[in-house]
């Protein structure tokens, strides 16, 4: 039995992450209101109702993705045995994340779905959402390495907005022209940001 419940967890990992595959290569192509469920589970090579089985809806599903990034970043900069500052962690996070998304999907498919799902409004208020808890996280990381409380507008909170909100005025301009440098204008974006605040880490 404990042998059978890593490989059962496996196993479902592995069907959601083609579901949420799946459901970004139709919404790019089709378009995310013409897509169907059904047609996400057929091009995923399974039935509709296992598709039920991992999410409720298509919102969710569209969602997944980036709650899934989520999860991992949360994980990442809250590991107790994490030793860099903020500015060093988040741009070789940034790095990582363009690489693997390099990797699997293409920079151009990125684009093309940054530009279908930021049309629907209930998906625009979710990576608002998504883009708060990343803001909220950036804060309480800075707010240690300035030896400062996170609470209020103090400089964490200012600095983290400063990180995500450039970081999301990039995101915006890849998506609205091709060609753009995704990659060395989000890592400038980032190193402006510490030399003006790099000075106020105390973190050991």
């Amino acid at each position: 039995m404990s042998t059978q419940f890593p490989l059962r967890e496996k196993r479902k990992a592995a069907t959601r992450k083609s579901l949420i595959r799946s459901a970004q290569v139709l919404f790019i192509k089709q378009g995310y209101e013409q897509t169907t469920l059904e047609e996400v589970a057929q091009h995923a090579g399974l039935h509709v109702q296992t598709l039920y089985r991992h999410f409720a809806n298509k919102l969710e599903l569209a969602a997944a993705g980036d709650e899934e990034r989520l999860i991992r970043f949360r994980r990442a900069i809250q590991d107790p045995n994490q030793t860099e500052t903020t500015f060093v962690f988040w741009r070789d996070w940034m790095l990582r994340a363009v690489t693997r998304l390099e990797q699997a999907d293409g920079v151009e498919n990125y684009r093309e779905q940054m530009i279908e799902l930021s049309g629907p409004a209930f998906i625009s208020g979710h990576l608002i959402r998504i883009g708060l808890e990343y803001e909220d996280l950036l804060t309480e990381s800075l707010a240690r390495d300035f030896n400062l409380p996170a609470q209020g507008i103090g400089t964490p909170r200012l600095v983290a907005i400063m990180l995500w909100g450039v970081h999301s005025h990039v995101i915006r301009s890849h998506a609205k022209h091709e060609g753009f440098d995704f990659t060395s204008e989000a890592i400038r974006v980032i190193d402006s940001v510490e030399e003006l605040f790099g000075h106020l880490v105390v973190k050991s």
